[in-house]
């Protein structure tokens, strides 16, 4: 009889799977260490092997390694299929969408090959995609039944194979980013313990069922014979990373010994509110929890005036994110089943300033709203999460759900940030009188109003009101009678641009606000530009041309802004994007030329 078998895909595009949407290296592995908690494992090894005889920082090979309840021969049958999950309807749980596995193990590998475990019964599968390019048949080889684990690292005694759990081995993976096994230790470190903090710290879903996992990064050199563990590379018993600061005994615990932890505190206006929804074509309910938090005044305090500056800032500014300053504040995490699976700003953050990088919040929900909140099946996004502007959409659009998040966080961020407002940090010297203060400037500029004028008298009153109100929002160290001060000293001055050095974190090049006649510009003193650059032109009294022209050119980018004013959203989202791209391009460039 003919076999009318037919592969479930074409095999001409096969090694095209590869690009199938992981972010990084740590997300495809994130994606296994979810199977592994889901199958009830304690302990989760991460074993990178690397070369020492061909370069010292290629990787031979990663290993991930559980001691879960591993899987038996129907489960196992499927574990290397795409798309052919157990767990499809789940509503609890981290492995909902059942296709991790191949999906995570192919974006870096074209090799995967799996051991499966139970009361020491061993199965064992493999997916090779070159061998299915060269073949054309795009179909997985039988299950085995084998003897012993035959993979070099076990073989030579380094591992134990246990009674019960699961092997997954990478094999000369070729899509793995950092490429250096010092570098992707630290990030599955870093980023790792932020993603799984709760499973880390102990964690409780909504069947009421305990989790708490170790996770172990363990670095091995080969040399062609024999594998040596590299303990300066190897991390046991990583510990978690709280975005929140609200967990002791963490990463931050370690790196900030002097501060008392957690560093921050709950905002007391913590909100959890149950929605009757529909899921797979019954009612059900489910719950949404909203947590914020800020830093402790005492622990701000603690880094002196400028503690946004300093490496505690930075911390709070990048919360262990790689290269956090190139995405801007990213101080909402949403948390799926006890795991994080995205976070950002969400659009909460349009004007940023020193208040942002201190409040955090986390999004709490299960797995059954992911297609309302938009979750993808990699588990890395929540893509209808957004700050719902009620001038631009049509709130009745939304999903009650979504309309809920977005109320509840606009109306407490701006109640968290006048909290922390009222911490006593010093930013600037108002000066005496008229005089300039400390850290402000000012160039002649364009008019925002044309030919108008301020000198109609409620004209005046209306603009030093929103000016002081402004200032006391930026500024809230300074008593009335300084800031009154600077309000005379700004209005005073025949120049309509003014510059103020301020810290917006280390995106972002600049800001403006336009208060009648006059422009305040703020230039971030923690941009590379601001910090390698400029500040050349500030300590050298002969380039004081040099940096006159640095502020007209950026006087110049925001009367564009004025002049070209719109209420479009996709205009206003638009610019929004371009200048965050050029101010990132820009402390790319510079940080490439200057080396830092």
């Amino acid at each position: 009889m003919t076999n009318k078998r037919r592969a479930l895909m074409g095999t001409s595009n096969i090694l095209e799977l590869q690009n199938n949407g992981y972010k990084s290296t740590v997300s495809a592995i994130a994606e296994i260490i979810d199977n592994s908690i889901q199958a009830s494992a304690n302990n989760i090894d991460i074993v990178i092997i690397r070369s020492t005889t061909r370069d010292q920082n290629e990787i031979e090979e990663i290993l991930l390694i559980d001691d879960g309840v591993g899987m038996d021969e129907d489960t196992f049958s499927k574990a290397l299929q795409i798309s052919a999950g157990t767990r499809s309807k789940a509503k609890s749980g981290l492995g909902k969408y059942g296709m991790g596995l191949p999906n995570s193990s192919i974006s870096q590998t074209k090799r995967v090959e799996v051991y499966s475990i139970q009361n020491n019964k061993k199965l064992f599968n493999y997916f090779d995609l070159d061998e299915i390019f060269e073949s054309g048949e795009a179909f997985l080889p039988e299950i085995e039944e084998v003897v012993k684990v035959q993979i070099p690292i076990f073989e030579s005694k380094k591992l134990k194979v246990s009674e019960n759990g699961t092997i997954v081995r990478w094999v000369r993976p070729n899509k793995v980013i950092p490429k250096t096994a010092k570098t992707l230790s630290e990030h599955i470190e870093k980023i790792g313990g932020k993603i799984f903090r709760h499973l880390l710290n102990g964690f409780i879903d909504t069947d009421n069922k305990e989790f708490k996992v170790n996770i172990n990064i363990l670095v091995y050199d080969y040399n062609g014979e024999t594998f040596e563990l590299n303990g300066n590379l190897t991390r046991m018993k990583i510990k978690p990373f709280d975005p929140m600061f609200l967990m002791t005994n963490t990463q931050m615990s370690d790196q900030f010994s002097e501060s008392i932890h957690p560093t921050s505190v709950l905002y007391p206006n913590e909100c959890k509110k149950t929605f009757e929804i529909e899921y797979n074509n019954e009612k059900i309910k489910t719950t949404v929890e909203i947590k914020l938090s800020y830093c402790k005044k005492e622990e701000r305090n603690r880094y002196g005036s400028l503690a946004g500056s300093t490496e505690f800032g930075k911390m709070y500014h990048r919360r262990n994110m790689i290269n956090g300053a190139r995405s801007g504040y990213q101080n909402i995490s949403i948390i799926r089943a006890g795991r994080e699976i995205d976070c950002g700003d969400f659009g909460f953050i349009n004007s940023v300033n020193e208040t942002d990088r201190w409040w955090s919040a986390e999004i709490i929900v299960t797995p059954e709203i992911d297609s309302i909140i938009g979750v993808d099946n990699k588990k890395q996004q929540a893509s209808n999460i957004k700050y719902i502007n009620k001038e631009w959409e049509d709130d009745g659009d939304a999903h009650e759900i979504l309309r809920f998040i977005s109320t509840y966080l606009f109306e407490n961020i701006k109640t968290v940030r006048k909290e922390i407002n009222q911490q006593n940090t010093t930013v600037i010297s108002p000066g005496k009188g008229k005089e300039k203060p400390e850290g402000w400037d000012h160039e002649k500029g364009d008019n925002p109003k044309g030919a108008d004028s301020d000198n109609d008298n409620d004209a005046q009153i209306e603009i030093r009101k929103d000016m002081f109100d402004w200032i006391s929002e930026r500024y809230p160290n300074l008593s009335d009678i300084e800031n009154k001060r600077i309000i005379d000293y700004a209005l005073g001055l025949r120049d309509h641009h003014i510059f103020i050095k301020s810290d917006l974190g280390e995106s972002n090049l600049y800001s403006y606000k336009v208060f009648g006649t006059k422009v305040l510009i703020e230039l971030n003193y923690e941009h590379s530009f601001y910090k390698n650059f400029v500040t050349q032109f500030e300590s050298d009294v002969n380039n004081e041309k040099s940096l006159r022209s640095i502020r007209l050119l950026i006087g110049s980018m925001v009367n564009s802004e004025i002049l070209n004013s719109s209420d479009d959203k996709n205009v206003l989202k638009y610019r929004r994007d371009f200048k965050f791209r050029l101010s990132t391009s820009l402390d790319d460039y510079i940080s490439d030329l200057y080396g830092s």
